[in-house]
């Protein structure tokens, strides 16, 4: 191994911590900052919310439609159905069959005409004050044409032929408001958590906070952070390199630092005799891991989720640093925090360094639908 990647000390966590709350700060008072803030427009559910809705998961090329009972928990009544997003890659795809395939899966699932409409939509879109979210440009490797500067709840809506509100959501957004839901009364604070191929966070922030917004919302507010942008102090040489080399230069150093996705280039890197497969994911860099013994591969490969765990866990208490006083819940999703070796259990640890609240990392079944759901009826 001719590179290292040094262990961070509990001050270094701190020092990242206090720059993550500050450019959430700048993010919640205007907008183009390097942490977002989005507003996602959704209040935080309320205790005992109940109703039925029905549910459509569209990310990456995949899709999935439900119908979701919220009362006392969640229950999804019929589905999830799947299928495959005609996405455009392979022929030329527009607006009226994409919304159409999933308008198709919603009327295979027999539920009721009035119910209403959640719609997780993981990809780059801006959700407006009304519910509805504007696609700013496809991701992904999407390439559907006249969906882009379009509302897309309301051509969900329209190839539905149903009346009523679409509420849109991303996959951070959904874990927050599912994990509301399943975390129980003790738990009043909440953050969502994405730690798989790529990292984000989400949280329900005191509308006070929020200086940038123009609406008179009053309560707590669900904040899109897209914190993967976040650019961490303490980074290594080895993050300026795979940095450097990738498509997008400057951008989301927090999430190249941490996520599934870039862990592996990293691994690489810090390794240049290893041959790691094309397309290599944090699975590789976890089998690594958990080989015994002292291999240059395997030390690597430990400090590299170790450090990633810290620094999420950092990032975390960045976050409750700016929540309300009461006992935390962390709906945590994506595979490489919870089938990375130990992973959840570092990032456990690091957070009770840094933080002193009461807090649990909580994981529900279906939480993208059953947090479109929470969202459909609030």
């Amino acid at each position: 191994m001719g590179k290292r990647v040094q262990e961070l000390s509990l001050e270094q966590l701190k020092d990242i911590r206090a720059a993550l709350g500050q450019r959430i700060e700048e993010g919640l008072a205007a907008e183009g900052q390097q942490v977002a803030c989005l507003p996602a427009y959704l209040a935080q559910p309320q205790a005992g919310l109940k109703g039925e809705a029905l549910v459509v998961d569209a990310g990456g090329t995949n899709v999935r439609a439900a119908w979701v009972k919220l009362e006392g928990g969640a229950e999804v009544v019929r589905g999830p159905l799947t299928g495959i997003l005609p996405d455009g890659r392979t022929r030329p795809v527009h607006a009226p069959e994409f919304f159409g395939y999933q308008s198709d899966l919603l009327n295979q699932l027999g539920a009721p005409a009035n119910l209403p409409l959640g719609y997780c939509f993981s990809y780059a879109a801006r959700v407006e004050p009304s519910g509805d979210a504007r696609l700013l440009h496809w991701t992904k490797g999407i390439k559907v044409t006249g969906v882009v500067g379009e509302l897309v709840g309301a051509g969900l809506r329209s190839a539905y032929g149903r009346p009523g509100v679409v509420k849109v959501l991303n996959d951070t957004v959904a874990a927050l408001l599912g994990g509301a839901i399943f975390a129980g009364p003790e738990y009043t604070q909440h953050i969502g958590l994405i730690v798989g191929t790529g990292n984000n966070m989400a949280a329900f922030l005191p509308s006070s906070k929020v200086t940038k917004l123009d609406s008179s919302w009053d309560g707590p507010i669900a904040i899109n952070l897209e914190s993967g942008n976040f650019h961490p102090p303490h980074l290594d040489a080895v993050d300026d390199t795979i940095d450097s080399i990738s498509d997008n230069p400057g951008k989301q150093r927090y999430e190249k630092a941490v996520s599934g996705f870039y862990l592996p280039q990293l691994l690489q890197c810090l390794c240049p005799h290893l041959r790691l497969p094309e397309g290599a994911s944090s699975k590789e860099v976890v089998e690594w891991a958990d080989k015994p013994g002292q291999e240059p591969p395997s030390l690597a490969a430990r400090w590299l989720l170790n450090r990633s765990a810290d620094m999420v866990a950092a990032g975390l208490a960045a976050v409750a640093d700016h929540l309300g006083e009461g006992n935390l819940a962390i709906q945590a999703e994506g595979g490489l925090f919870w089938k990375a070796t130990g992973y959840r259990d570092r990032v456990q640890s690091t957070l009770e360094k840094l933080i002193t609240r009461k807090f649990a990392i909580i994981r529900g079944d279906e939480v993208n639908l059953v947090g479109a759901a929470a969202a459909a009826l609030a």
